[in-house]
Parts: structure tokens; C-alpha cells; sequence
């Protein structure tokens, strides 16, 4: 009779910052281990943001947070384990120019849980500029996926593997998009590795439906917080080091804990200021993330919108001259179903304009992360890192990943880390 295996012994884990990579840490790590999630601000990191809509009790994310399948299996994995219910939204865009006046469109037509990105034909009238990003569009899916399958993009930046496609495509789209999806600078957009941004379209882009969590991020982070039993929110912590085989957190408060393992579930520069005995390596590693601000208003005011409403769109970009990065506004009437007929209510990255006096809702800043050559050289050194004996200290969060830094992102890395301790997703 063979005897039945050891059970694995619970450990004594911390988590520290609660945004989506530390709550879902947190949460799959305490099905087996003492798990204690540390959070800084008085609610978690995931919603500390979110506002209530004008004239409404409905919840508004700050940032507006959707997702696809094809580029986010962990986040839907995660979802399904936790019962979160979703439904297909449209995230269809229109470009505009300075003066508010639409260039290019693209419409969703969906059915089911399938969806397909396409102008139509009014759209391709808006002139010689919309038929010619249409155009590239079609050159690019016709040469960069097949580059993307050869490894033939390995290394090179979406602003060299474009080169030479027309300017009216890369400026006009392909660059505004991308600066879009990843809340990045034009700059930052043209160092993007091409393999990251082609591999984002081809999973599946423009074949299936953008989807949101039902009751937004608070529904997934009640969730995720019914499974945690210690949160300690606001717990900043001051600082993090080893001592004998375990690590010692230093409170804001003076205070001292004990734990096994601490999961650093902060960004990676927040990380590097609070690991207080980082070696060479980790701090050479944490140290390769790099982060740009990004400004998020939510407002009442149409003024950013297109200047007729027969062209507001989901997401709505403008792109001004002068401007480090497109303005992109969502009306989210238009993707929180909850909200149609209500009052708009719209949100604004990257404002190049503020919105009108007292029609202000929320202002948010954040950092995101920037993936470069550099951060694809940081994300190798963390898995060595990871992969050493005895280790006690993990890194987790958006940017612990491949591929675009997303919730999928925050998600991965934190399944990663806690199926070394045997309780990953499965």
C-alpha cells in the first residue's frame, strides 16, 4: 500500500499591495498557507480609485478595465474559479484630428461571444486618409503575422518593422492604438517589441468580443477579498529585509512582523525602494522597469467627445500636435450597460484639454509600466531570479510578465509565484 504523500506545510506568506496581481496572490496562496496582505491606502490599490456615476449608486472603474479571452486565458481562469460574471461589450474607436473632426472609424460587429472590427462603408468616406489606413491595416496583418510565426520579429521595435508602411497607418493608428491599449507615450509606443504588439492583435483581437467584469472591478475585488481572511488596509509598510530563514516587515507605524515569504506585489520601483537588502541582482532587476505618469479624468463634459455625437464612439482618440501622447476618451455609457439612458459620463487619458468647470467626476494619476528592450531583459533576470534555491523574497504585479503589461499580466505573475508553492490555478 503506498502511504499517502506529505501534506505541504503551511507557510506564513505576506503579500504586500493589493492591486489585482497582490489580491489574486493573496487569495490563491491562503487556500493553503497563512497568508497577510498588506496594503498602503485605505482600500485596496485594485478600486482605491473608482467613482460612484453622477446621478447614479453604479461604480465606475478608474482605469476603465475590459478583456478579451485570446490575450487574457489567466484573467478569465481567475475569473471563472471565482464565479465572476461578465458580458461583451463594444470597444469600437474613432480618430479624430485637432479639430474634433473624425479621419478614422471602426465599428464592432458582434454575435455572440464572437466580434469583428470593421469600417463601414460611410466610414471609408471620410476620405483619401481613412482608405489609406485601411490599407496598411491589411499590409500589416498580411506581413507581420506570418514574421511573427518565422521569429522573424525577435529583437526589433514596432517603429522599425513599420518603416516604410504610409505615415497616415502608423501615425495616424497603428501608433495612437498602441499608446491606447498600453496607457504609453508615442515614444515609449515606437519602442514597443514588435512581437508584443503583433502577438496582442493575432490572439484573437479582432475575432472576439471585448468583455467586462458584470459589477466591475469592486464585484471582482469583493471576491477576491472574500477568500483573504487578513487584509490589513491602510498598513504601509517602510521597509522589507531577510533575516535567518524567514524576512522581517518594518510598519510605517514602527512595528515589526515576521513571515516565511514575502510576495512583493507593489510596482517594481515602489519594490526597489522597499527591499532594504536587495542584492546586486535584484536591484539591477527591479531597477530595468521604468514607469511614465498617466492622468485619468472622469467628467461630464462633451466638449472632448467628437464634435457631432452621430460620431462618438466608445473610444474616442485625438491627436493633436504638440502632444506627447494621443487623448483618449471613453464614453462609458456606451461599455457599462447599467449606465445607458443616464446622464454621460465619459474618461479621459492622457487629457490635452481639461474639462469644463464643475463637470469634473474623478482625477486619478497612476505610473506604468514601460516595455522596452530594457524590461524584456529585466523580465529574463526576475525568472532566474525566481528559479534560485531557498528563496524568500517574490516579485509580482503588471510588469513580472510577458507581453503588455495588463491585468492578464498582474494575473500571471501571480499564479506563477503561487504555484511554487502548489496552489496555482490547476
Amino acid at each position: 500500500m503506498t502511504p499517502p504523500a506529505p501534506e505541504t506545510p503551511r507557510l506564513k506568506i505576506a503579500v504586500v499591495g493589493a492591486g489585482l496581481g497582490g489580491l489574486s496572490a493573496a487569495w490563491l496562496l491562503g487556500r493553503g498557507h497563512e497568508v497577510t496582505l498588506y496594503e498602503r491606502q485605505a482600500r485596496p490599490g485594485f478600486t482605491a480609485a473608482s467613482v460612484t456615476a453622477p446621478g447614479s449608486d453604479e461604480r465606475i472603474d478608474v482605469p476603465l478595465r475590459v478583456f478579451y479571452p485570446g490575450y487574457y486565458p489567466t484573467l478569465t481562469r481567475l475569473y471563472a474559479a471565482l464565479g465572476v460574471p461578465s458580458e461583451p461589450v463594444s470597444y469600437a474607436a474613432s480618430f479624430m484630428g485637432e479639430d474634433a473632426r473624425l479621419y478614422f472609424r471602426y465599428r464592432n460587429l458582434r454575435w455572440g461571444s464572437r466580434s469583428i472590427g470593421v469600417p463601414a462603408p460611410q466610414d471609408l468616406l471620410l476620405g483619401p486618409r481613412a482608405r489609406r489606413i485601411v490599407a496598411g491595416l491589411l499590409r500589416f496583418h498580411r506581413e507581420m503575422v506570418p514574421a511573427l510565426a518565422r521569429g522573424d520579429l525577435a529583437g526589433r521595435s514596432i517603429g522599425e518593422v513599420v518603416c516604410g508602411y504610409p505615415p497616415e497607418f502608423v501615425d495616424g493608428f497603428l501608433l495612437p492604438a498602441i499608446c491606447t491599449v498600453c496607457t504609453c507615450s508615442y515614444e515609449a509606443a515606437r519602442a514597443f517589441p514588435a512581437q508584443v504588439v503583433v502577438d496582442y492583435m493575432a490572439r484573437g483581437l479582432t475575432r472576439e468580443s471585448v468583455r467586462r467584469a458584470l459589477q466591475g472591478a469592486d464585484g471582482v475585488e469583493r471576491l477576491l477579498r472574500g477568500g483573504i481572511p487578513r487584509l490589513r488596509c491602510p498598513a504601509p509598510i517602510a521597509g522589507v529585509r531577510r533575516q535567518g530563514r524567514g524576512v522581517v516587515l518594518q510598519l510605517a507605524d514602527g512595528g515589526e512582523e515576521h513571515h516565511d515569504h514575502v510576495v512583493m506585489a507593489a510596482q517594481a520601483n515602489h519594490a526597489r525602494a522597499l527591499l532594504r537588502d536587495a542584492s546586486d541582482a535584484e536591484a539591477a532587476m527591479l531597477e530595468g522597469f521604468r514607469y511614465q505618469p498617466v492622468t485619468v479624468l472622469t467628467h461630464t463634459d462633451p466638449a472632448l467627445m467628437p464634435a457631432r455625437r452621430r460620431d462618438w464612439s466608445p473610444v474616442n482618440l485625438r491627436i493633436a500636435p504638440g502632444h506627447a501622447a494621443p487623448e483618449s476618451t471613453i464614453w462609458v455609457n456606451a461599455v457599462q450597460p447599467a449606465l445607458r439612458g443616464r446622464e454621460d459620463v465619459f474618461q479621459t487619458v492622457h487629457p490635452q484639454r481639461q474639462p469644463r468647470e464643475g463637470s469634473l467626476v474623478g482625477q486619478a494619476r497612476f505610473e506604468r509600466p514601460v516595455l522596452d528592450a530594457g524590461s524584456l531583459r529585466a523580465l529574463d533576470a526576475l525568472q532566474r531570479l525566481h528559479a534560485e534555491p531557498d528563496r524568500r523574497v517574490w516579485f509580482c504585479g503588471s510588469y513580472a510578465q510577458a507581453g503588455i503589461p495588463l491585468l492578464e499580466s498582474a494575473v500571471r505573475s501571480a499564479h506563477d509565484v503561487a504555484e511554487r508553492f502548489g496552489q496555482g490555478l490547476g
